[in-house]
């Protein structure tokens, strides 16, 4: 007992209790160096790859937590890689990078020429970021040899695998800023803008065939209204999150919103949607809260209540619901994971993370990866949860 609470207090995790310190057993943590790890890990063939706020994006061995290899882009890498062949590719700072799974060798890049985004608030700087809670980025989508991801200029790009040939281009209206994830249904394609407006693509048709708004009224504030999660679709329902306190469901081949839920404290339903067992589930920022909704009606199963803003994706398997959460606007104080039961949305488990946590947790059997606002990634072991 003495060795795990040593080992606990050494890489910055509080737990509750004894009970859930049985339940959660730290394995490794990985120091990045970098101020903040948003980006989602991938994890394929025993191997994490996962980028960090400083441009640097990293092979480590899952097992062990050492390092493999590392590529230096020099700026900032915050959404999940997509694995192909043997490639993988991420964005970083607005250009593309496909490396050598192996030796983390360049093979190419595309560069669209973007101006890099700095805002300044307050006096205060946010490079690559359009305002001070742009903490999402476009994750590329394959599809038979095709790599689809947006950018902040407006495009959402179509790049071949093997060389980064452009083979699709399609703007946004306005050329608004796509942070959202392109998803991929038969023979359309779906992604959102800055602006809150959806868009579905027909690749026989070869055009837009339809475009929705998600909000028809002012915006309350300059940081309103952004589509910024990726999409999911069940039967023929389209889900999404934005920077909106109404969750909109959209008709997949209309567009045609079908129902809504708006929170009564005005809190964004962001995070990345999942939809497992006939059930819809999706996080909120500013409420704390994890939703969980009857897919089809809207009905709301339940909703739990967290401590902090949930922006990344919830992970969901047949008896839990697992969330990342932080404090978003001081992302230094303490983040929290926390373990729901998925029928019910009781709190089974919770532990508190050394800083904010919007990089959405992987769970690769029985262990939960992350990366976190301290600049580390952790693997830890859900024991008997």
């Amino acid at each position: 007992m003495n060795k795990r609470k040593a080992l606990l207090a050494g890489i910055g995790i509080v737990f509750l209790n004894f009970l859930v310190a049985q339940n959660l057993v730290p394995v490794w943590d990985f120091d990045t160096g970098s101020k903040a790890v948003t980006a989602a890990p991938l994890v394929k063939n025993n191997t994490i790859y996962v980028g960090n706020g400083a441009g640097v994006f990293y092979a480590i061995d899952l097992s062990t937590g050492q390092q493999k290899w590392k590529f230096d882009t020099k700026g900032n890498i915050q959404a999940k890689a997509v694995l192909f062949e043997d490639k993988v590719f991420f964005e970083s700072a607005n250009v593309f990078y496909a490396l050598n799974v192996k030796t983390g060798k360049e093979v190419w890049r595309f560069n669209p020429e973007i101006e890099p985004e700095i805002f300044d608030y307050q006096g205060v700087e946010y490079p690559y970021k359009l305002d001070p809670f742009d903490n999402q980025r476009s994750a590329p989508t394959l599809h038979e040899g095709v790599i689809y991801v947006g950018t902040t200029n407006g495009k959402l790009y179509g790049l071949d695998q093997k060389g980064g040939r452009i083979v699709l281009e399609l703007s946004s209206d306005n050329n608004s800023p796509i942070r959202s994830s392109p998803l991929i249904a038969g023979s359309r394609l779906y992604f959102g803008d800055w602006s809150g407006k959806v868009y579905c693509y027909d690749f026989d048709e070869q055009k837009i065939r339809w475009k929705k708004k998600t909000y028809h009224y002012q915006k309350p504030y300059f940081t309103f209204g952004g589509v910024v999660s990726s999409f999911s679709i069940h039967g023929d329902l389209l889900y999404f999150g934005a920077r909106n306190y109404t969750l909109n469901v959209l008709d997949a081949k209309t567009g045609e919103r079908v129902w809504s839920y708006t929170d009564p404290e005005k809190g964004w339903i962001i995070s990345d949607p999942v939809v497992y067992n006939d059930t819809l589930y999706i996080g909120g920022s500013d409420n704390f809260t994890l939703y969980a909704f009857s897919p089809s009606l809207g009905n709301t199963h339940w909703a739990s209540r967290g401590e902090r803003n949930i922006i990344a994706k919830p992970v969901v398997t047949e008896k839990w619901v697992i969330y990342a959460s932080g404090n978003g606007y001081n992302t230094s104080e303490q983040g929290m994971i926390a373990i729901l039961d998925r029928m019910t949305g009781e709190k089974k488990n919770q532990y508190y993370t050394p800083q904010a946590v919007f990089s959405a947790p992987v769970l690769n059997e029985d262990q939960l990866i992350y990366g976190c606002h301290d600049g580390k990634i952790y693997c830890i072991e859900l024991v008997n949860p």
